[in-house]
C-alpha cells in the first residue's frame, strides 16, 4: 500500500427534499458533490445504480479516473438488525428528546444512512491502494460554506495524526454529563462530515461504531453518528485521537501535510454565554419538554 488517503463517501436518497425545516432535493447534494469532487485523491463512492453514472459523469469531467462507484440498490440491507432496531427505537424516543422534530431525532433512515458510514470504510478498506482512508460526506462544505472558491481543492489531501489509528475533529469541549443527557440535548462535540484512519482498521472502527449504537439503542435512545463517533473516543481514546477544528469543515486546510502547523485552535466552550433572548428561547423550550415528561410519567404511573 502507498502512503496516502482513499477518500470514502456515499450517496443515498431518503426524501430529504420533504423534510420541514431541513430540506435539501437530490439536485442540491450533487452541487454539494461537484464542489469538492476535483480533490485528487483516490474516491471510492457507493451509491445506488441508478445515480452511479451521475457520479462518474462528474468526477470524469474534472479530470479525476481514480474514481471507484460501488452500487447497493437496497441500503437497509447492509444491517438489518440495526436497521430494525433503530426503526423501533425511532418510534418511541423523539418525546423524550429537547428537539423531537430534529433528523437525527425523528428519522431513522436519516441515523440508518449515518450508520452506514462505518460499513461503507470497512468494504472500502478491502480495495483501497492507500495505507489510510477517510469518510467525507457526500454534501461536504455545503457548497461552499467555508472553502468557497473550488480551487482549493485542487489538490491531493493527506495527513500524519500524532497518535492513535482514527483521527476526530473535535468541535468544542467535551461533556462530563451522563450520555444521554448531552443527547437529548443533540449536542455536536465531533464533527462527522470527514474523519481520517487506517485502512487496516476500518474493520474494527465498523466493530466499534457498531457497539456504541447497540448500546443506545438498547437503552431506547437513537442518534446520529456524531455522538457515536464521541462514544468510541471515549471508550478508546488511545485509538481516537481527536483534533481541535477552529470551525465547521476546516479539517482539511488545518490537517494536512501541506500545512505543517495547524496551530491550536480554542475550542467552542461546552455551554455558550447566550443572550437574554436566547435564555428567554431556551426557557420556553425546556418548559415544553418538562411538560411532555410530567404527562408521560402522570400517564405512566398515576394511572
Amino acid at each position: 500500500m502507498r502512503d496516502g488517503i482513499t477518500l470514502v463517501t456515499a450517496f443515498f436518497p431518503i426524501g430529504r427534499e420533504q423534510w420541514s425545516g431541513y430540506s435539501r432535493s437530490d439536485q442540491k447534494y450533487f452541487a454539494y458533490f461537484k464542489h469538492w469532487a476535483a480533490i485528487h485523491n483516490d474516491l471510492i463512492v457507493y451509491t445506488t445504480e441508478s445515480h452511479a453514472d451521475m457520479v462518474r459523469k462528474i468526477r470524469q469531467e474534472l479530470g479525476r479516473e481514480n474514481t471507484v462507484v460501488r452500487t447497493v440498490n437496497e441500503i437497509a440491507s447492509i444491517d438489518t438488525e440495526i436497521y430494525d432496531l433503530m426503526h423501533k427505537v425511532g418510534r418511541q424516543y423523539p418525546p423524550f428528546s429537547l428537539f423531537p422534530k430534529k433528523p437525527e431525532v425523528s428519522n431513522p433512515d436519516y441515523d440508518f444512512l449515518m450508520y452506514a458510514k462505518f460499513w461503507c470504510l470497512e468494504q472500502a478498506s478491502k480495495e483501497a491502494e492507500t495505507s489510510k482512508l477517510a469518510w467525507i460526506d457526500f454534501g461536504f462544505d455545503h457548497g461552499g460554506e467555508y472553502y468557497k472558491d473550488t480551487t482549493f481543492f485542487d489538490f491531493e489531501w493527506n495527513y500524519h495524526r500524532p497518535q492513535g489509528k482514527a483521527s476526530l475533529f473535535q468541535m468544542r469541549d467535551l461533556p462530563n454529563d451522563p450520555v444521554f443527557d448531552w443527547i437529548r440535548r443533540t449536542e455536536s462535540y465531533i464533527h462527522g462530515a470527514c474523519f481520517e484512519l487506517d485502512t487496516n482498521f476500518a474493520s474494527q472502527f465498523h466493530a466499534d461504531a457498531r457497539l456504541q449504537y447497540e448500546h443506545l439503542l438498547r437503552c431506547g435512545i437513537i442518534d446520529d453518528d456524531q455522538s457515536i463517533l464521541l462514544m468510541c473516543h471515549l471508550a478508546k481514546p488511545e485509538d481516537y485521537c481527536c483534533l481541535p477544528l477552529r470551525t465547521w469543515f476546516t479539517m482539511l486546510e488545518q490537517y494536512s501535510d501541506k500545512n505543517p502547523d495547524p496551530g491550536h485552535p480554542r475550542l467552542r466552550p461546552e455551554f455558550f454565554h447566550v443572550k437574554l433572548s436566547m435564555q428567554v428561547k431556551w426557557v420556553a423550550k425546556c418548559l415544553l419538554y418538562a411538560g411532555r415528561q410530567i404527562k408521560h410519567l402522570i400517564r405512566r404511573y398515576a394511572f
